[in-house]
């Protein structure tokens, strides 16, 4: 047993909660801001779905650890009709499908487009790999789902929608507090050789950004009405053998926060509190070693990893050191990657660069080995255009047919024998050896050539919408120089928004590019990628201190109308002709002690039929005065929703639904039972059909 689990595993979550366009210029007083707070369920297919994150079509959903939501915050110029809005959404990333979608829907809302839209509103995601995949319109991020989810799209377009929605009707005359501090046992560099080939690693006392910065939003009258949290770490406590969906170490932080303060979604919906991720493409929360976050469970890796963060953020946001004064400013531009011009000032050559048209090296396809290794014969990290022959010819075995017991990496590499790397793209992209072009054919491509870059000034605060992963150095850089170009302007503190936007994989250093380890493999538009970014951002911040404009910039192809592959969907369920949808198959027993769990299974529908959006598959219920109340749902971080699909052959579209829920010291003692609520789909007709179902009643001692 580690020295971890003798402290930590006794505990309860509840003694844890204890422990473009015209440039837009305008100024605020001191203090002075219009403020806005919102979430919505994002909930996609709790069963039968890839989950996107780890590449592993194995890894397919089977119920439900918590759900996932959107956060978004309004901030405005008090005065004004002029804002910006930021959001965190639980998902691995935003794909540029889903920000054209949100923005589809702001343009048609008369209430919202004449003050939003692409250019003020920064979409990310907190990075989670559990989720369930298949809503992008490019095709990398629905190869785990093999295939386009329209439903889960649908759901996560109007979620995201939903919650801007919700942050900008509610905004009001309030106050922005600001602090920043370290937190130093929540993150390693998993990659600590790759990090040590930057020349300028000696300029800094750690190989991870370990600074967290807080925003407190308060009305006039000092009500709290949310939290915006950056810290930079990968969003993986859950590893790929993980099948039950959850926002992971971020969303229950977030969960942890929000309950602090009363919030308790669905069933209490009020402070918003995200945990938002920044620049950690090579930063893990395995602090422990490989895919070991300290604790023996997932859930425990989970909540110690979710617990860190929240303790250093409630420490913040109870002891602000300033409040965020001055200019509010904002600029967004599209910009086409290949062949995009690097001047020489941001080249490590010092020479104008062009950047490479877009590939996948081959170390992509070995995973990161800290945090998600594919584990696959004669592929491992470092792979290069040098030294390819030690990886590709181990045991004379050919690539290909190692490919074959992987539908992932066979799926791409059926596309690479159609879109194999030029002999200029691998001229361009040196060291990295292609796997596959990112462009696979006229209408299908695995990522968008065309990427988003945003950047907000809020006060003293620049922010940093950044369409990828960036590693600790390539953030350390790019900060340094939008801070150079804004402390005129009054910016005192440069944040990374990882994630926004868009998703383009990694941006590394130019030496992290050459070691070609998972991350210099997945930064798809060659070693200029980071020159690239910092002279986009340097020059949008320059606009920002001259008050000047920048050009929209090519607008992206948007690809909803060229799905070809469609993930699967329900059948129709079935049961036994005596057995009724909604039945027990397993009932509580009469009673339990506090820390007991409660098991109980039901006769069910399939989770696809009905996502139940803003609802629950299962209530946790007490009778209070002779009326049942709802205490719990999947959604609290002490239940667990198991789908099971029933085996026998008598009953091969048979389902069950199980909860567990583990009973916390601080729940109240009293008369229980459990309730469940799904669809089942019909066989005959398709028709969906809703049912309900309770267990026994029991006691709680």
């Amino acid at each position: 047993m580690n020295r971890f689990n003798s402290v930590l595993k006794p505990l309860t979550l509840s003694s844890m909660l204890l422990s473009s366009a015209i440039a837009c210029s305008f100024s605020a007083q001191a203090g002075e801001w219009l403020v806005g707070s919102g979430m919505y369920d994002i909930t996609g297919p709790a069963a039968d779905r890839g989950m996107v994150g780890y590449g592993d079509t194995a890894q397919t959903t089977q119920g439900i650890f918590t759900r996932l939501w959107s956060r978004a915050f309004t901030i405005g110029a008090l005065g004004t009709d002029d804002f910006v809005v930021f959001v965190s959404a639980d998902l691995q990333s935003i794909p540029q499908s889903v920000h054209q979608g949100v923005m589809a829907k702001i343009a048609a809302n008369s209430s919202l487009s004449p003050y939003l839209s692409e250019q003020n509103v920064m979409l990310t995601a907190s990075h989670t790999h559990v989720g369930p995949g298949g809503y992008d319109h490019t095709v990398m991020l629905n190869l785990s789902s093999l295939g386009y989810d329209e439903d889960n799209y649908a759901t996560i377009v109007e979620g995201i929608y939903q919650s801007i929605a919700s942050a900008f009707s509610n905004k009001a005359s309030g106050n922005i507090k600001f602090a920043q501090g370290s937190l130093t046992d929540a993150s390693i560099n998993r990659n600590k050789d790759v990090y040590a080939f930057n020349p300028d690693k000696d300029d800094y006392s750690t190989d991870v950004n370990d600074t967290m910065t807080v925003l407190k939003l308060l009305k006039d009258d000092g009500t709290e009405i949310g939290m915006i949290n950056w810290f930079a770490v990968h969003n993986v406590s859950s590893p790929q053998t993980y099948r039950y969906i959850s926002g992971d170490n971020k969303g229950m932080a977030s969960q942890l926060f929000e309950k602090l303060k009363g919030t308790q979604p669905p069933l209490k919906m009020g402070f918003v509190a995200a945990f938002a991720n920044s620049d950690e493409g090579d930063v893990s929360p395995n602090v422990c070693g490989v895919q070991n976050g300290c604790m023996e469970t997932t859930k425990e890796d989970v909540i110690l990893s979710a617990t860190k963060q929240y303790d250093m953020a409630v420490s913040l946001y109870d002891n602000p050191t300033a409040s965020l004064t001055g200019t509010l400013n904002y600029r967004f531009q599209y910009v086409k990657m290949p062949n995009y011009q690097v001047g020489a000032s941001y080249t490590q050559s010092g020479i104008a660069q062009a950047l490479c048209g877009g590939t996948v090296g081959w170390s992509f396809t070995a995973g990161a080995a800290w945090d998600g290794p594919s584990d696959m014969d004669g592929i491992l990290e470092g792979m290069t255009q040098d030294n390819e022959g030690t990886y590709w010819n181990e045991n004379d075995t050919l690539i290909g047919n190692v490919l074959a017991g992987y539908p992932l990496l066979g799926l791409l590499d059926a596309f690479s024998n159609i879109a194999t790397g030029s002999d200029q793209y691998e001229e361009c992209q040196y060291p990295k050896p292609t796997f596959v072009n990112i462009e696979l054919s006229d209408n299908i491509d695995l990522y968008s050539d065309t990427l988003p870059f945003q950047l907000f000034q809020i006060g003293e605060l620049a922010l940093v919408g950044v369409p990828g992963e960036m590693t600790t150095m390539s953030g350390r850089r790019l900060r340094s120089d939008v801070l150079a170009a804004l402390e005129a302007s009054g910016v005192k503190h440069v944040v990374i928004a990882g994630l926004a936007n868009a998703y383009s994989g990694y941006i590394t250093t130019n030496e992290e590019y050459d070691q070609q380890y998972y991350e210099g493999a997945h930064t798809v538009f060659g070693p200029d990628s980071l020159a690239a970014h910092r002279q986009i951002f340097t020059e949008l911040a320059d606009s920002i201190a001259k008050g000047s404009s920048v050009s929209d910039g090519p607008t992206p192809i948007n690809r909803e109308n060229d799905q070809l592959i469609y993930a699967a969907g329900v059948v129709y369920d079935d049961k036994r002709l005596w057995e009724s949808f909604g039945e027990t198959t397993k009932d509580a027993s009469s009673s339990y002690n506090l820390g007991d769990t409660v098991t109980v299974k039901f006769r069910s529908g399939h989770p696809q039929n009905n996502f139940k959006t803003m609802d629950a598959f299962f209530e946790v219920q007490r009778k209070v005065n002779g009326s049942w109340e709802t205490q719990l749902t999947e959604n609290d971080a002490s239940t667990l929703f198991v789908w099971i699909r029933d085996t026998d052959i008598d009953c091969m579209a048979c389902s069950d639904a199980k909860l567990e829920w583990t009973i916390e010291d601080d729940m109240p003692t009293g008369t229980y039972r459990i309730r469940h609520h799904g669809y089942w789909k019909s066989g005959w007709s398709g028709a969906l059909n809703s049912y309900s179902g309770k267990s026994s009643t029991f006691e709680v001692k």
